[in-house]
């Protein structure tokens, strides 16, 4: 049997595949290639170079400074602390010398440690050893019976018990008498002393002399460097707490400024509190002596 099929739903048959072919193409017209499309539009992320209200302080030296003088502490300087005062000295190098690796220029005593060679052939009944000052005037005499003695030593005290003068020369000899009252001289040598540590009723007493450790200027001159350092070796042993600057000469003015130098380098060196050392100037003595000198008080 034969169906009639209608013209219309024929056409719409047709029509359809068409409209879909249709609305496919125009799908891909407007798709289009991706580097054919150009996007248009306000960009959503702003970039400004504005600097802001406050900024922060990077330099660390303001903080590092309030620390470190937090760490800081000033002693007492009571003679159990002064024990312990920081030593900016090596304790020991490959020297054998103690704190001062360099060669010494600060005198202890003894000042005359002489070893003696017994003469031949001579059969000593007394002996003498004349020390005089640079006046020629006799300063000390040790003096002994019999033997010469193999070693001779001298503190560097006259026979009042004064001190010998830094700066001053002086000279020994030695005046041997025989069996037979023949007397032999022999001359030694002459000795100059540019400082020279010393006990005075109880006090330690440095003394400099003056023309060594200034310059003119005033200023410290090398050797007078050398001297202090080594002076500040000596003061921490003394172990006290406040010191005296004296500087003996004729001009007072000229010993007030050398005086305050040495002051001030004590008070660096030994971190002491700026009323812990006394600095003076004081007119030559009549015996015309004029020196530099660091006293414990």
């Amino acid at each position: 049997m034969i169906r009639l099929v209608s013209p219309v739903l024929l056409f719409a048959c047709c029509l359809q595949p068409a409209a879909a072919m249709a609305a496919e193409a125009a799908k891909s017209d407007q798709g289009g290639r991706l580097d054919e499309i150009v996007i248009e539009g306000v960009p959503r992320i702003e970039v400004h170079a504005d600097k802001p209200d406050q900024v922060p302080i990077l330099d660390p030296s303001k903080s590092v400074l309030e620390y470190l003088s937090k760490q800081l502490h000033i002693p007492d300087f009571s003679p159990q602390v002064m024990v312990f005062v920081p030593n900016y000295l090596a304790s020991k190098l490959a020297s054998s010398l103690p704190m001062t690796p360099w060669p010494r220029h600060l005198v202890f005593p003894p000042i005359l440690d002489i070893m003696i060679k017994q003469p031949k052939g001579v059969e000593v009944a007394r002996w003498r050893v004349v020390i005089t000052d640079d006046r020629g005037s006799v300063f000390h005499v040790l003096k002994g019976k019999g033997r010469l003695p193999d070693r001779l030593t001298w503190d560097g005290r006259g026979q009042s018990g004064d001190m010998l003068k830094v700066g001053h020369p002086y000279a020994y000899s030695y005046h041997v008498l025989d069996s037979a009252s023949v007397p032999t001289y022999i001359p030694g040598k002459s000795v100059q002393l540019n400082s020279l540590v010393c006990d005075r009723w109880g006090r330690t007493v440095i003394s400099l002399y003056t023309p060594a450790v200034f310059d003119k200027g005033p200023r410290i001159s090398a050797e007078g460097t050398a001297l202090l350092r080594e002076s500040q070796d000596a003061l921490r042993s003394a172990a006290t707490g406040s010191f005296e600057v004296t500087v003996y000469g004729d001009d007072a003015d000229l010993g007030k400024r050398q005086a305050e130098l040495v002051r001030n380098n004590l008070i660096r060196a030994l971190n002491m509190q700026p009323n812990r050392v006394r600095a003076r100037a004081v007119a030559t003595p009549k015996d015309g002596y004029a020196r530099t000198e660091i006293e414990t008080r």
